[in-house]
C-alpha cells in the first residue's frame, strides 16, 4: 500500500484569486502585430489615396488635352455652324456608345438642334448644363449613354465675329479608371499582406531570440534542481549575466547555509549524546526499577534524537538539492555489508536493463539509510535469499528489496510504518526502520510501498526522483 498522502481539495472553499499572469512573448508580439498591422492598414490608405488623386489629375490632364484639341481643329464663320479641319485623333470617338464622346452646342440649342456631336454619341445628346459658367474648365459628373458615369470637361468659347457663345464638351467613360483602382488596390492588398506577414514573422523571431536567453535559465534552472549541475552558466548576454551572477551568488550563499545547519545539527547531537550516555552509565550502575526505567527512556530520547535530527537535515536541504548519488553503488556496497552480517542469507542485485547508470536526486547518506533499512529488514525475515534491483522510470527510480520470507499480511502493512511498531517481538530490532524509509522518502516526494512477492515473501518498492545526467561541467 503506498503511503504517499495528497491533499484533497475543499469543494466549498472559495478559490484563490490569483492576479492573471502576463505573458511577455503576448505581450511584445501583440503590441508589434498591432503597431505593423496599423501602420500597413495606413501607409495603404495613404497609398491608395494618393494613387487615386494622381490617376484623377492624369484623366482630367487627358480630358483637358482631348477638350482643347477639340476646340483647335474647330471654327466658325461667323454664324451658328462649326466646321473641323479634321477629325479626332482617337478612333473610340467613332465608334458608338464607346464611352469617349464629344459634343458642341449652343444655349439655344437644348432640344438637339443644331448639336455638333461624335459618331460615338449616334442618336443621342449630353446633357449640359448652361445655367453654370465655363469660362473656365469646369469638370463634372453626368451619366450619358446606356447609363455610363462620365467625367465631362466643358468651356464656352466666342469665336471672332460671332456673337453666339459655343459649349466645347468632351466626356469619357470612368469605368477606365475604376478598373486602374480596383486592380492598383488588389496589388496594395496582396503585397502589404505579404509584408505584414513578413514583418510579423521577423517580430515572432525577433522576440523568441530576445527571450531565448530566459529559456535559458528557466533550463539551467530545472538542472541545478534535477542535479546536473550546481551553478548557472556564465554565458548570457550582458544585460542578463548580473541576474545571473545573483542568483549563483545565491545558490552558494544557499549551500553555506545548509552546510551551517548540519554542523550545528552535528555539533547538538553531539552535545546531547554525552550527557545521554552519562544518564544510560548511571542508570547501569544503580539497578532496580528506577534504573530499567531510566535506561529505556534514555534509549527512546536516543532513538528519538537521531531520527529528528535526521530529518531537519533532510528538510533544511531538500528544496535546493544540487547533489547526486550512483543507486548501483550505494545498493552494492549495502550488500556487500549485509552479506557479511548475515552470512545464512544470499543477496543478489539484478542488473540494470539498459547498463546505463541512474542517479538519485539527493543525499547519499539518505540513500544509504533507506535502503539500508529496507534489506536488512528483509534480511530478517528471508529464508534464504534477499534480492535487490533498480530501475529508471521516467523523472523517477524504482528500487524494489523482494525476499522469500513469510511476508505481511495485507491489513497489517500500514501499522509496520509506524514508529515502534513490531509484528514480531521475537525477533530483534527496534520497530524503526521501515518508519525512518517512509519518513525519509516523503521529504524527497517519494513513497514507499509494500507488495506480494511472487512465489512468496515481502517486495518493498521504494520510488524516489531521478537525477538528471550530466551533460557538461560548470566553466
Amino acid at each position: 500500500m503506498s503511503i504517499y498522502h495528497s491533499k484533497q481539495p475543499n469543494k466549498n472553499a472559495e478559490p484563490d484569486r490569483l492576479p492573471r499572469k502576463r505573458s511577455l512573448w503576448f505581450r511584445l508580439l501583440s503590441f508589434s502585430a498591432v503597431w505593423t498591422l496599423f501602420a500597413l492598414i495606413f501607409g495603404g490608405y495613404l497609398l491608395s489615396l494618393t494613387f487615386k488623386e494622381t490617376i484623377e489629375d492624369n484623366f482630367d490632364e487627358r480630358l483637358t488635352g482631348l477638350l482643347e484639341n477639340l476646340i483647335g481643329i474647330s471654327s466658325s464663320n461667323g454664324d451658328n455652324r462649326i466646321t473641323f479641319y479634321r477629325t479626332m485623333a482617337d478612333s473610340r470617338f467613332d465608334q458608338p456608345y464607346s464611352g469617349w464622346y464629344w459634343q458642341v452646342s449652343t444655349p439655344k440649342q437644348q432640344q438637339d438642334q443644331g448639336v455638333f456631336r461624335s459618331r460615338s454619341l449616334w442618336d443621342q445628346s449630353l446633357k449640359i448644363d448652361f445655367s453654370k459658367s465655363a469660362t473656365r474648365i469646369r469638370f463634372s459628373m453626368i451619366t450619358g449613354p446606356e447609363n455610363q458615369q462620365l467625367r465631362m470637361a466643358e468651356k464656352d468659347i466666342v469665336f471672332p465675329g460671332s456673337p453666339v457663345i459655343f459649349r466645347f464638351s468632351v466626356a469619357i467613360d470612368r469605368s477606365e479608371i475604376r478598373a486602374h483602382f480596383k486592380r492598383f488596390d488588389n496589388i496594395l492588398i496582396y503585397s502589404l499582406g505579404a509584408l505584414g506577414f513578413g514583418l510579423i514573422a521577423l517580430s515572432f523571431l525577433q522576440v523568441y531570440l530576445g527571450l531565448k536567453p530566459l529559456g535559458n535559465i528557466r533550463h539551467s534552472l530545472s538542472r541545478i534542481r534535477t542535479g546536473e549541475t550546481a551553478h548557472l552558466p556564465e554565458d548570457f548576454p550582458t544585460e542578463i549575466q548580473p541576474l545571473v551572477d545573483e542568483m549563483n551568488a545565491l545558490l552558494d550563499h544557499n549551500n553555506q547555509i545548509v552546510d551551517r545547519s548540519r554542523t550545528q545539527v552535528g555539533n547538538l547531537a553531539h552535545a546531547l549524546k554525552t550527557p545521554l550516555a552519562v544518564i544510560m552509565n548511571e542508570a547501569e550502575l544503580h539497578q532496580g526499577q528506577l534504573s530499567d526505567v531510566v535506561q529505556r527512556q534514555s534509549e527512546i530520547m536516543r532513538r528519538q534524537l537521531a531520527h529528528y535530527l535526521r530529518r531537519a537535515r533532510v528538510a533544511a536541504n531538500i528544496k535546493t538539492i544540487t547533489s547526486r548519488t550512483e543507486v548501483m553503488a550505494v545498493l552494492t556496497n549495502i550488500c556487500r555489508v549485509m552479506a557479511r552480517i548475515h552470512k545464512n542469507r544470499q543477496f543478489s542485485i539484478m542488473p540494470i536493463a539498459d547498463q546505463a547508470p541512474v542517479f538519485f536526486r539527493g543525499e547519499r547518506q539518505d540513500l544509504e539509510e533507506m535502503v539500508g533499512n529496507l534489506v536488512e529488514n528483509a534480511a530478517k525475515w528471508a529464508t534464504d535469499k534477499v534480492t535487490v534491483s533498480c530501475r529508471r522510470q521516467g523523472k523517477q527510480i524504482i528500487i524494489e528489496v523482494a525476499d522469500d520470507g513469510p511476508g505481511i499480511d495485507k491489513p497489517a502493512r500500514d501499522s509496520v510504518f509506524m514508529r515502534g511498531e513490531r509484528l514480531d517481538e521475537n525477533t530483534p530490532g527496534t520497530g524503526l526502520g521501515l518508519s525512518i524509509v517512509k519518513d525519509l522518502s516523503g521529504l524527497y516526494d517519494g513513497t514507499i510501498t509494500l507488495l506480494d512477492n511472487n512465489p512468496h515473501g515481502l517486495l518493498a518498492r521504494l520510488t524516489l526522483p531521478a537525477a538528471a545526467m550530466r551533460t557538461s561541467p560548470r566553466h
